[in-house]
């Protein structure tokens, strides 16, 4: 299935504001500038010389804290994993949460990485040169329980693995980049699904449960094992300039599934997937107590 061009889904006034002032600073970019951190022992992040970094990102994305991906020993070969040095680099910037928040940036290079969970206050913002690279070693991805308004997972009985990018509880995230790319090499995934030998239901791209505040911008989202973007029980959500691309015929990669949310715009994107581009849920009619527990007028 294919959508290209806007569609709005209700945005009430209490979210214009914010919608306005987020969407107005990622119009032109701005030059933020930041000094290397202490690593904890003394050393300092990131590779080469010199006390100051240079990163240029769209305003909104600049938070009183940044940090790279280098600094916590990334490595953007496409063969090392970085899930550790993303996890490390979250754990540090969530101190910063009544702080000015943190941003976390992820240089050109290609990255591959575990799932990995976000925080509060926080932006993830991508190089256009950066691609963060699912890992196809199934170990990696921890088995979550089914989400309480399915009550089961979709690939079938049981847990689920868990999503590449997620967070629950959150407020206040940016998903962002200068058109960097989340690859989810789905096809290992695809392949056990049509074969039947998945044990778990497949994650998805990027999923943020529980949240408030939440914009996702400016990305290119490829071959994702199932959904694209999930953002469930959560409100005031935009989702905006996004490409996303997946085979005609790869199963169940919805784009864009606002699930039980409230107060979510999509607009500007590009979608070409083997399933739904934009699906609005509620969780599964055979548990109606859960599901009408989760909805969100």
């Amino acid at each position: 299935m294919e959508l290209q061009g806007r569609s709005s889904i209700s945005l009430p006034l209490i979210l214009t504001a914010w919608l306005l002032v987020v969407a107005a600073a990622f119009i032109g970019p701005a030059e933020c500038i930041r000094r290397k951190r202490q690593l904890p022992g003394g050393s300092e992040g990131g590779k080469g010389g010199g006390g100051v970094e240079q990163f240029k990102y769209s305003a909104a994305a600049c938070r009183a804290h940044t940090a790279s991906l280098a600094d916590f020993g990334g490595v953007g070969d496409g063969a090392t994993s970085n899930t550790a040095a993303f996890q490390a680099a979250v754990s540090h910037l969530s101190q910063f949460a009544s702080d000015g928040g943190g941003m976390l940036f992820v240089p050109a290079g290609r990255w591959l990485t575990g799932p990995f969970n976000l925080t509060s206050s926080f932006t993830l913002f991508l190089h256009r040169d950066a691609v963060i690279l699912a890992t196809q070693d199934i170990k990696e991805w921890p088995i979550i329980d089914p989400l309480p308004s399915y009550g089961r997972g979709r690939d079938g009985p049981g847990g689920r693995y868990s999503s590449l990018i997620g967070g629950s509880n959150l407020t206040d995230v940016i998903i962002a980049g200068d058109n960097g790319t989340i690859d989810g090499q789905g096809a290992l995934w695809w392949s056990q699904f049509h074969s039947n030998k998945l044990k778990y239901t497949r994650g998805y791209l990027i999923e943020l449960m529980h949240s408030n505040q939440i914009f996702i911008s400016n990305l290119t989202l490829l071959n994702s094992p199932a959904w694209n973007i999930h953002p469930v029980y959560s409100s005031n959500i935009v989702v905006s300039g996004i490409t996303i691309l997946a085979p005609v015929h790869s199963p169940n990669t919805d784009g864009i599934n606002p699930d039980s949310c409230s107060n979510v715009r999509i607009e500007d994107c590009y979608i070409v997937s083997g399933d739904d581009c934009v699906a609005i849920k509620s969780g599964e009619e055979d548990d109606l107590e859960s599901m009408e527990e989760y909805v969100s007028a």
